[in-house]
């Protein structure tokens, strides 16, 4: 599967017009990069989930994967960088101290970042991102209210703390990890962590 869309220079302006894709773009490429040393699972499923968002991101029922999180975390930071060109320099944390380089190699940089964290941190098999998944349209846009009866005892049966219902509730009104993120004040990588961990709860309580 290959994914084609429009190329970019390295003295592309960065404009409200074009951030959204060139962050697919450069997203994209980058997992490609850890594909080309690794042909595991994780980073052959993740490329396909991307595609499929990528793709189906105009059709309104469509539910995007976990994997367009991390075309968010791209968007943010050229977001910040509007007006400039992506070979600019610019300075990033990197590993704790402030780097100069180019936007373009910065973004790159926090996208490996993400992508590997995801992959080295994490047992694969308990996390959305790396499951190869097949097009997913919400059909059921109302829930009855015996629906959303069950859904209250099930969040009661996890007995969650209060950061864990503050991300639960943003995940369930439809937020990005990044979105919440923003919402709670925290670091994008907490709340994957504490969302696998919700995901082990649940998994455990229904006994999987």
């Amino acid at each position: 599967m290959n994914f084609k869309c429009k190329t970019y220079a390295c003295d592309e302006i960065i404009t409200v017009n074009n951030v959204k894709a060139l962050s697919e773009y450069l997203t994209v490429n980058c997992v490609k990069s850890f594909m080309r040393f690794s042909r595991v699972d994780f980073f052959l499923n993740l490329y396909d989930n991307l595609f499929r968002d990528i793709r189906c991101k105009k059709d309104y029922r469509y539910i995007f994967s976990s994997a367009y999180d991390i075309v968010m975390d791209a968007y943010c930071f050229l977001y910040s960088h509007l007006g400039k060109r992506l070979n600019d320099i610019t300075q990033v944390s990197k590993y704790g101290v402030l780097k100069d380089m180019p936007i373009l190699g910065g973004c790159m940089f926090i996208l490996s970042k993400h992508i590997r964290q995801d992959f080295f941190s994490y047992n694969c098999k308990d996390i959305d991102i790396c499951r190869k998944s097949k097009l997913r349209i919400n059909e059921v846009y109302d829930y009855s209210e015996e629906e959303w009866l069950k859904v209250d005892e099930t969040i009661e049966k996890l007995e969650l703390n209060e950061s864990e219902l503050k991300i639960l509730d943003c995940l369930i009104s439809g937020k990005s990890l990044s979105e919440t993120a923003r919402t709670i004040s925290c670091g994008v990588s907490t709340v994957f962590d504490r969302r696998n961990k919700l995901q082990k709860k649940y998994l455990k309580l229904i006994n999987v």
